[in-house]
């Protein structure tokens, strides 16, 4: 007898895609409620392990969420299977996934850099401004590459720090 691998779909895709997923991402079934519960739906542990097992039905709009709390896309999450641990290209699919990780940190990093970027360019564009109002009012400005620095307090170069055994 020839066993045919039956394609996987509706609730069976979603649950076996949400349980391989959310190993695959190292999170627990509770991370998964807990992302959920943050996205809006009120949904417990074990609600979530009813879904993988297939004795709970999923909403649509859970299912979206589902997607949303595993950082994938949801057309993908609920139209391809995804491959289980006991399939060959398992570990590809986890280092896949670990890249997709990793680009989502660096893009963050990106973005945090440019924002940095952008605010000391306004504050440098400000401190000119004010150099250039000031010096115009005919006040001394020093805006040379000289950067004032201050001693930071009680350390050997406050000029305010006591010495040591002095006046308590």
């Amino acid at each position: 007898m020839v066993h045919r691998f039956k394609p996987l779909e509706g609730e069976a895709l979603v649950a076996h895609n949400l349980k391989v997923l959310r190993k695959a991402a190292r999170l627990s079934q509770e991370d998964v409620a807990e992302r959920m519960t943050r996205l809006g739906f009120k949904l417990h542990q074990t609600q979530i392990a009813k879904i993988e097992n297939g004795t709970r039905p999923v909403r649509f709009d859970e299912v979206i969420g589902l997607a949303k709390a595993l950082s994938v896309p949801a057309a993908n999450f609920m139209t391809e299977a995804v491959a289980g641990p006991d399939e060959p290209t398992y570990e590809l699919q986890e280092a896949g996934f670990r890249v997709q990780a990793a680009e989502q940190e660096w893009r963050t990093a990106h973005d945090i850099e440019q924002g940095a970027k952008a605010r000391l360019d306004e504050a440098e564009r400000e401190y000119d401004e004010i150099a250039e109002r000031l010096e115009a009012q005919g006040i001394a400005v020093d805006t040379g590459d000289t950067v004032v620095s201050y001693p930071a307090p009680n350390s050997p170069w406050d000029p305010l720090r006591k010495a040591p055994g002095a006046g308590r």
